[in-house]
Parts: C-alpha cells; sequence; structure tokens
C-alpha cells in the first residue's frame, strides 16, 4: 500500500517538473523567405514581422532560411534545400511555419505534408492567390499579395485628365509574369479610356531610352523589376531610381522602396505591412486559434503613400490625395533646382537666389499665418494648449491664467501631474495615448491647489513636421454652479408643493382647536382655572397657525405682513423656550435693549432667533460653553455684507450672538447660508437652517456676518432698519358683534361644519351647513332668497367653492359671499374679485376675526 501512495506521488511530481520544464521552453518559428536577405523587401517582411512578434520578450526563437529563388530555383536546388531544412531542423521542435512571397509558399505547398505535417503555415506577399491552393492544406493561411495597380491608375488619371497612354513596367522572371498577368486582368476595363502598354523584355539601357522618349500624354506605372533581357539583375530601388530618373512624365509605381528611390509614389505593398500583417495571424495561432478559423487577408493592407517633391514637380497638392495618405521625403522647407543640364555657376546661382527669395517670402507667409492663428487662439475663452503626451510646446493666455502658471513654468515640460487632481490622470494619459478625440470631464488643479471641474477635447494635428495633441479646455466652474442652482430650484419647489398641501390639511384641523377654545372662553369665567386653560390653547393654536403661514411664505416666497415688533421683548420669550432644549451644561447671558421696535413678523424673527441658537448648542453640546445674546442700538454710515448687499445710513438694531463651541473652518464658514448644505451626519440635519435664516434677514433688509474660527467659536452679527412702536400694539379687542341673519356654510369637513354651526350660532345667526357643494347650490336654488349670506370653502370635491359662487350669482347676481381657504394656489385674489367675491378668510378661523368679517360683508 505505501509502495503504491509512493509511486503516485513520483508521477505527480515528474507531470510537474515536466509542464513547467514546457512553459519555460521557447518556441521556436521557422520562416521562409523566397528572396535574397539584401533585398529590401526582404528586410521589410522581416522588420514587421520581428517588431510585432517581438521574439526577445515573448519567448520565441526565430529560424529565417533565404531561399534566393531570384538566382537560384531549379527543381534539383529545390530539392537539395529542402534536404537541408529537413537535416537542420530535425531536432528542432518547430511550432509554426511563415512563408513570403510564391516561391517559398509553392515550396511549402509541395513539400509540407513531408517536411512538417500538422505544423500551421502563414504565408505574406503571394501574387495571384486563389482559394484553391490552398484547399487541401487547411493549416495554411495568411496574408494576399494585392497588387493595387486599378486603384493607382484610377488616381493617377484623375491628376492627369489628358493621359492617353500608361506604360506598364514589369521583369520577365516568374513575379513579374505573375505581376504583368494580375495587372492585365486589373485593368481590362480602362482598355476604353486609355492606351494600355506593357514593356517589352529589354535591356535597362533601352527601356531607359523608351522612357525617355515618352511625351506628356503618357504616365508610367512600375511594377515588379528585379532583372532585364541580359540577366543584369538589380535591387527594386536600384531598378526604382534608374527608371525614374530616366522619365519626364509622371512615373508612379506599387512597391514602397520604389517611393524612396524616386517615384512619384501610388497605393503600394509594403514588406514591413505584409510582415506585420503576418505576425498578426501568427500570435493568433501561438495563442491557440487554429487556422481554419483565421480567413486570409486579401484588402487592407496597401496603403496610398506619396513622394513629396515628385508631388510638387508634377503640380499635385496635398488636398488633392486620397484620405489618409502617406507623404515622404517632405522637407520643412524645399525648393528643386531646375533643369539639371545647366551646369554654368551662373545659371546654378541665379537659381540659388531665386530659391533664397522664394524660402524668404514662404517664411514670412508663413510666420504671418502664425500670428494671425496665434490673435485668434488667445482671443479664445477656452484654454488651448499644444502638446505632446502632455510636454507643451505652446498655450494660450487663457490656459495660463485657468491653472495659473506663467509661461516660463511650464514650457517644454509634461504638466500632466501639475494640471489634474490623481484620481484625473489615469483617464487623461489614457485619452491621449489612445488618441480618443470625444470631448470628456475630468477635474482639475490650479497652482494654488483650488480644484475646478474642466471639458475637454483632444485633437491629433501636424504641427511643425510633427504629430502633436492640441488640447481645448474649457472650465466648467460657472457651469455647475448654475446646475446646482437648480437642482436647489428644483428641491424648493418641491417643498413647496408638500408644504401647500400640508397647510391645507392642517389649517383644517387647527379651526376646530382655535374655534372650539373661543367658544369655551366664551362659556366660562375669565377668573377660573378652565379659562386659562382654553387661553393656552388658543394660544397654541395661534402659534401653529402662524407657523404654518410661515411654512407657506418660505416655500412660496410670498409676501408677510410685517408690524411693529418689540425685538428684545421676542428675544425674551424666545429664550424661555429655548432653556427646555439646549443642555444644562451650556450657559445662557442676554444683554437685551428693551426699547427697541422693528418692523417684521414675529414668527420669522422666532424663527432667526431659534435656528442661531440651536446651531450655538450643537456647536457646545459636547463641552459645554456660554451662549451670548446682545442687542443694542446703532447707527451706521454704511456697512458692506460678504452677500455683496450694503446697508444705507441709518440707524439698525444690532443682535450678536456668540458661542464658546468647536468653531467653523473656512471652507465651511464660507457655505453655511447656501441651502442645503450641512456638515451634520445624514438625519441629523437638512441644510436649510441658516439658509431660512438668510433669506429672512434680507427680504427684513438687514445684514447678516459671521466670524468663526476651529476651536474659538463662531459670532453671527444681525442688523435690522429700526422703526418706531405702532399704536395698534396699544389696541385692545372691541365687542364682539353677532346678527340674526341666515346663512348658508358649506365645506366638505364635517367638523368644520360642526364648527361653524356652534360658531356662528354663538354670535346669534341662523346657519344651514351642508359637506357638499352640489346639495348647497340646489338648496339655495329652492329659495335664494331665504339666505343673507353664503360661507364656503374654497377647495371642495365635486364643485369647487368659486364654481359655486358663478352658480349662485347666476340665480342671485347680489348674494354676498364670504370665502374661507386653508390654502390654495388654484385661484388668486384678484381671480375671485371678478367673480364678485371680495372677502376672503385664512383657516383657521378666529371667532372675532369670523364675526368681524360676517358684519364686514353683510353691511357692504
Amino acid at each position: 500500500m505505501v509502495h503504491k501512495r509512493n509511486l503516485l506521488i513520483l508521477n505527480y511530481l515528474i507531470l510537474l517538473s515536466l509542464s513547467a520544464y514546457s512553459k519555460s521552453q521557447p518556441r521556436h518559428i521557422l520562416y521562409l523567405s523566397s528572396y535574397d536577405s539584401r533585398m529590401s523587401w526582404s528586410g521589410d517582411i522581416l522588420r514587421g514581422l520581428e517588431d510585432l512578434l517581438d521574439p526577445e520578450h515573448n519567448n520565441i526563437l526565430l529560424h529565417v532560411e533565404y531561399m534566393d529563388t531570384k538566382e537560384f530555383n531549379s527543381e534539383p536546388y529545390l530539392r537539395a534545400f529542402g534536404e537541408l531544412l529537413e537535416l537542420k531542423y530535425r531536432d528542432t521542435p518547430v511550432s509554426l511555419l511563415l512563408c513570403s512571397d510564391n516561391n517559398a509558399f509553392e515550396f511549402l505547398r509541395a513539400n509540407h505534408k513531408r517536411l512538417y505535417p500538422s505544423i500551421p503555415v502563414v504565408f505574406c506577399g503571394i501574387n495571384d492567390f486563389k482559394k484553391d491552393m490552398i484547399a487541401e492544406h487547411p493549416e495554411f493561411t495568411g496574408v494576399t499579395e494585392v497588387i493595387p495597380a486599378a486603384d493607382t491608375i484610377e488616381f493617377a488619371l484623375k491628376m492627369h485628365p489628358d493621359t492617353r497612354e500608361v506604360y506598364i513596367i514589369n521583369d520577365y522572371l516568374t513575379t513579374g509574369l505573375g505581376w504583368q498577368s494580375e495587372m492585365k486582368n486589373q485593368l481590362s476595363y480602362l482598355e476604353n479610356r486609355v492606351k494600355l502598354s506593357y514593356s517589352e523584355n529589354l535591356s535597362m539601357e533601352e527601356l531607359r531610352r523608351k522612357i525617355a522618349s515618352f511625351q506628356k500624354e503618357t504616365i508610367i506605372l512600375l511594377g515588379a523589376f528585379y532583372s532585364d533581357r541580359d540577366g543584369q539583375s538589380f535591387t527594386y530601388e536600384s531598378s526604382g531610381e534608374l527608371l525614374s530618373r530616366a522619365s519626364e512624365v509622371p512615373f508612379y509605381c506599387l512597391l514602397d522602396f520604389n517611393i524612396r528611390a524616386g517615384s512619384l509614389g501610388g497605393k503600394v505593398l509594403s514588406g514591413y505591412s505584409q510582415g506585420e500583417a503576418m505576425a498578426g495571424i501568427a500570435k493568433r495561432l501561438l495563442d491557440g486559434e487554429s487556422p481554419r478559423n483565421i480567413p486570409v487577408i486579401v484588402e487592407g493592407v496597401n496603403s496610398f503613400v506619396f513622394n513629396y517633391p515628385q508631388l510638387e514637380r508634377f503640380g499635385i497638392s496635398e488636398s488633392q490625395l486620397p484620405e489618409n495618405s502617406i507623404l515622404i521625403n517632405r522637407p520643412y522647407s524645399v525648393y528643386e533646382e531646375y533643369k539639371r543640364e545647366i551646369g554654368l555657376f551662373l545659371s546654378l546661382f541665379l537659381i540659388l537666389i531665386i530659391a533664397v527669395i522664394a524660402l524668404v517670402i514662404n517664411i514670412l507667409r508663413k510666420n504671418q499665418v502664425e500670428t494671425t492663428l496665434r490673435e485668434l487662439v488667445e482671443a479664445s475663452w477656452e484654454g488651448i494648449v499644444i502638446h505632446d503626451r502632455g510636454t507643451v510646446i505652446q498655450c494660450n493666455n487663457m490656459f495660463l491664467s485657468m491653472f495659473g502658471y506663467s509661461s516660463d513654468e511650464i514650457m517644454g515640460k509634461n504638466i500632466l501631474s501639475w494640471i489634474f487632481t490623481p484620481e484625473s490622470l489615469p483617464e487623461v494619459r489614457k485619452r491621449i495615448e489612445t488618441e480618443d478625440i470625444a470631448s470628456y470631464g475630468s477635474t482639475g488643479i490650479r497652482k494654488d491647489g483650488t480644484v475646478f471641474p474642466l471639458e475637454i477635447r483632444l485633437r491629433i494635428v501636424q504641427y511643425r513636421g510633427e504629430t502633436v495633441r492640441v488640447s481645448v479646455i474649457r472650465d466648467l466652474t460657472e457651469q455647475k454652479k448654475m446646475e446646482e442652482r437648480l437642482s436647489q430650484s428644483q428641491k424648493m419647489q418641491a417643498i413647496g408643493t408638500l408644504a401647500g398641501g400640508i397647510a391645507h390639511d392642517f389649517n383644517n384641523i387647527l379651526s376646530a382647536v382655535i374655534g372650539y377654545a373661543d367658544l369655551g372662553l366664551l362659556s366660562v369665567n375669565a377668573d377660573s382655572q378652565l379659562y386659562s386653560y382654553f387661553n393656552q390653547i388658543l394660544m397654541a393654536g395661534t402659534r401653529a397657525r402662524d407657523l404654518t403661514r410661515q411654512i407657506l411664505t418660505f416655500s412660496r416666497q410670498s409676501g408677510k405682513e410685517k408690524i411693529s415688533t418689540n425685538l428684545g421683548s421676542l428675544i425674551k420669550e424666545t429664550m424661555a423656550l429655548m432653556k427646555a432644549t439646549l443642555p444644562s451644561t451650556i450657559q445662557i447671558n442676554l444683554d437685551l435693549n428693551p426699547d427697541i421696535f422693528v418692523m417684521a413678523d414675529s414668527v420669522q424673527l422666532q424663527q432667526v432667533i431659534m435656528n442661531l441658537c440651536t446651531n450655538a448648542g450643537l456647536a457646545m453640546r459636547e463641552n459645554g460653553g456660554i451662549l451670548k445674546m446682545v442687542l443694542k442700538k446703532v447707527q451706521l454710515d454704511e456697512e458692506s455684507f460678504p452677500s455683496g448687499q450694503k446697508l444705507p445710513a441709518g440707524s439698525y438694531a444690532r443682535l450678536i450672538v456668540s458661542d464658546t463651541g468647536c468653531g467653523m473652518p473656512e471652507v465651511v464658514r464660507s457655505r453655511i447660508f447656501e441651502p442645503f448644505y450641512t456638515t451634520r451626519k445624514h438625519g441629523e440635519g437638512t441644510g436649510m437652517g441658516l439658509s431660512v435664516v438668510h433669506g429672512i434677514i434680507m427680504d427684513l433688509s438687514g445684514g447678516i456676518s459671521v466670524y468663526s474660527s476651529e476651536g474659538e467659536g463662531s459670532v453671527f452679527t444681525i442688523f435690522l432698519p429700526v422703526c418706531y412702536r405702532s399704536p395698534q400694539q396699544e389696541e385692545k379687542p372691541g365687542h364682539i358683534e353677532g346678527g340674526s341673519e341666515r346663512i348658508l356654510f358649506v365645506d366638505d369637513e364635517l367638523y368644520q361644519v360642526n364648527l361653524a354651526t356652534d360658531l356662528l350660532g354663538a354670535l346669534g345667526y341662523r346657519v344651514v351647513t351642508t359637506v357638499s357643494s352640489r346639495d348647497a347650490l340646489e338648496i339655495f336654488r329652492a329659495a335664494p332668497e331665504d339666505f343673507d349670506l353664503l360661507i364656503s370653502d374654497l377647495t371642495m370635491p365635486e364643485m369647487t367653492g368659486d364654481d359655486l359662487v358663478r352658480q349662485v350669482h347666476h340665480i342671485r347676481p347680489e348674494m354676498p359671499v364670504l370665502m374661507c381657504s386653508g390654502y390654495s394656489e388654484r385661484i388668486s385674489r384678484e381671480k375671485l374679485e371678478k367673480i364678485g367675491i371680495s372677502h376672503v378668510m385664512m383657516k383657521p378661523l378666529r371667532l372675532q376675526e369670523l364675526a368681524v368679517s360676517v358684519r364686514d360683508v353683510l353691511g357692504s
């Protein structure tokens, strides 16, 4: 048993070590090139292959074999080459086969099953490719060499509309003949437009002389030319250079290295692109993908490439080039020397003078254009910076002003980490690297540490011959503030809607509380304990009514009646209530001038005092302290406040509310009057208290300021204009006058109907009541002359109060009406007056107010 267990452990360790060993072994790739290593085509393919595969860092051993089939292509040679591969790589675990061009491709087609059965093959540079070539080779896939002759000729004919003949050059080797056959197939549709001539099998000198003889109505297209009739071999570069130099007419080509040799250009085959595309497929195969699932690439590898000096020579502008064209040999500023055959010094000197003059003119124009562009950029309200992946090349003054730096501080430096917060940097760098031109939001940071929102738009441009980025940056600070204000306005609107609904129901409830308290006072002796109880109920109900009206005043920003109010007495009364809510560890010190009056609503002033005291109590709740209130009359010349408000000269009541609590940092102090801003935990505060205080003080034409620092407490200073004491404050309630008239009363709430019956009955009136507006209309319609007054609620189901009044006045136009409402936004007082309602009472109803209003309506 022990022996079997040890044997299993040993087998597991062996398998584990073999797995680790296999992962550490390099993968071998064998690449067969059809040609010699000295050919640029071969070198470019290998360079593209190695750049993408990166063998050194991807644990790959790339074996390269050059077949040199331009020189050696006999059957014995190919057989010997196969034997060499078989011998050379017998012990090498080849994972993947690569080949370029037709000769290597045909070699692998013939020998793959014998030499490397089941090993995937990736090819590139294959001419005249047909799908049936690999029908019996499912392990084969790759990139074809689609000769872009048609696209090149179409472009050439567009640039040279007077062309009558296209002369096409290929050699008579296997590749050249294959190219010629393919080009004949591609260009056959042009035979009715131009004459298509194909080069004969000539020597190089004969071919050059023929090219030199062409007139301006001819263009030349160079295909594949490696060897002439005499067997003289050329590199593709040298053949392109020799042939293009002999031409006085536009000379186009289909291989990228011929452009460097002097051709005008065209849609060209690139060895580098072929190698890169082949490497891309190779990586997929190395990652385990099956060649059966990878289709052969037949389009998208070729690109338009042009030789800038040749474009200028034949008067072709960049704007005429196809989209995404590539320009090579483009100088900063260059002028060709005309008429090369002129060797005389005077002619050369004259050409040099002309070139210098032209160069100076070009520079001046360029400077003028740059100056104009600079002025336009400087006039922008957005920050504009030209940079190379964050390194500043140029920027406008708005960019410097936005971030607080000088030009000397940032020019030539990478400033990404200076002007973006650490959280924003990864996204900014990603956008720059991926050249994403979509606008996006980010967070900037100024030199002084201020953080602010911004929007960035990125463009990739050519600037002084280099590819650079242009970023346009917009400061979103004001936009964000406007959005925040809009959001706050919407919140206030929601609060107003909620407050209106609450006020309507709450006022109906208070009507019963206040009304029955009034009746209670009439039914008991003034010196009894019960009278005192009823009086306290009445005072509390009246306070609740005023608070309800105050909610509506704040939420709807509606006007509130202001009366002369003794500020000192109001503070004493309010602090008597606050003592019960403040911790006993807080000492309250009052220093109040008893003879200061201000024009205000007492409930609003109480709200100001209670909010300030509540905040002070919270600041001192842990360690206790002193809450001090000082009220004095002062004379001001002029006073300014942080809100921007200025108080005119005059007499003011100055109330100072100070505490010895924890204080506030500057960042909090600067925002305490903003709606919904709070530093308390969720559920402990709404952020509305000090905003309400600020709004009330502003409404009373006053001013408020705050001083605070951490650990030193806070001091709020309030200024309110003083006024004289109102004589009305001395008036006492008069005699309650009743009557015997008959009144029709309608309200949809039953307890309101019962209350009205009792109140109006106590005043001596005869009352008919109903809870339905439709029933009320029928009662009135039955005996319109029996009623002296209609009292109706405004908001009712079935039929609203104003609709009921219209129906009643249709029956009896002079019928007196008194309207009652707890709250309504549906109809204004002006609209009520238009339908004959001159008196409106707001709920809850007081007995004395009801008595006066009824007599006023009946009297009018």
